[in-house]
């Protein structure tokens, strides 16, 4: 399957997760039921009005829609990127003074991490899926003061945007979260959209227990690109 059946996949499952038939889809987005079958079976790429309108009508989170259209679109070929950071990578990342990793999205693989993230996060760091450190290891209830919010945060991402992962993958990542006694509420729980688009972050230091209120910032390499995200966390003071 090419990327742009990729997107028709996602764009059918949302769909049929809402309940609606193509015609109910169509007409809540004002297409034409004919549109709407080949944007499904993936002969016709939508434009931007028609993705507008098609993410509206399924209440795709506005945060969700720019992942969606990076994995979902066919890609500009750009020339071939590392599978793995690169020592300039990881120069850059060691570089920065506020905790910061490089991190696989939708699977949420933590490719490399920078010691002020590995120190607010025991436990975490290259190797580690992120979704598995904060169901499995108790330092992350100890980090994040409100656990709950954050961790339906990363589930409700998770669940948004597997469909975009290789199957065998998202399926190692339920199997190993599911040991949690945590897992089932949080997979089940539904979260409100003001959260989804939080800029702050609420830590406990380590040294001290007091709170910390951190700014989340997400960066897609553009140059050099690269197959990974930078996640940064800013102190606000």
């Amino acid at each position: 399957m090419g990327q742009s059946t990729a997107l028709s996949v996602y764009l059918r499952e949302r769909r049929m997760a809402a309940g609606l038939a193509r015609a109910e889809l169509a007409m809540r987005a004002q297409l034409a039921p004919l549109l709407v079958t080949q944007i499904e079976a993936g002969t016709l790429v939508p434009n931007p009005p028609m993705l507008q309108r098609l993410f509206d009508s399924l209440d795709v989170p506005l945060w969700y829609r720019k992942h969606i259209l990076v994995f979902g679109l066919p890609a500009v070929e750009t020339g071939a990127a590392p599978a793995n950071p690169t020592a300039e990578d990881l120069a850059d990342l060691a570089s920065l003074t506020h905790p910061a990793c490089y991190q696989r999205f939708p699977t949420m693989d933590i490719l490399a991490a920078n010691t002020e993230y590995q120190r607010m996060f025991p436990g975490s760091g290259a190797g580690v899926n992120l979704l598995e450190w904060m169901f499995l290891n108790p330092a992350a209830k100890k980090a994040y003061i409100d656990w709950t919010t954050e961790a339906q945060l990363l589930v409700h991402a998770f669940r948004m945007l597997a469909p975009f992962a290789p199957a065998q993958r998202v399926n190692a990542i339920t199997a190993a979260c599911a040991v949690s006694a945590d897992w089932d509420a949080v997979w089940a729980s539904e979260i409100r959209s003001e959260d989804i688009a939080r800029r702050q972050v609420r830590v406990r230091e380590r040294s001290t227990g007091l709170e910390r209120r951190m700014l989340l910032r997400v960066y897609d390499p553009a140059f050099p690109t690269r197959p990974w995200w930078l996640y940064r966390l800013v102190p606000t003071r």
